[in-house]
């Protein structure tokens, strides 16, 4: 996957004067991802404030959808919509796990 960092840049959050999205607002059918693509793309843009992506709540969203934290990232990385974030999660997610 090419990594696309400007347009990471462009969809990220500063975590460093705003919050992550609720906890309980849904991205590709799961609680949390929402969450977790804020702080996974501030992360990659340098706006992560005191949020860290990978923390146990994001685990938590990542091992329900059997996803590792590389992998999530890596697809983050290319600058990818919340749509498609939303889209690519639905096809990663384990059986189980829907």
């Amino acid at each position: 996957m090419k990594r696309d960092i400007e347009a990471v840049k462009t969809l990220a959050k500063d975590l460093t004067v705003d919050e992550p999205r609720s906890p309980r607002e849904k991205l590709g059918g799961f609680e949390l991802a929402a969450r977790c693509l804020d702080k996974c793309r501030a992360t990659l843009a340098g706006t992560e404030g005191d949020y860290m992506y990978g923390c146990p709540m994001d685990q938590r969203f990542l091992t329900q959808a059997g996803i590792s934290a590389e992998e999530f990232k890596a697809f983050v990385a290319t600058g990818a919509s919340d749509e498609e974030v939303g889209r690519w999660i639905e096809q990663q997610a384990q059986p189980a796990s829907r």
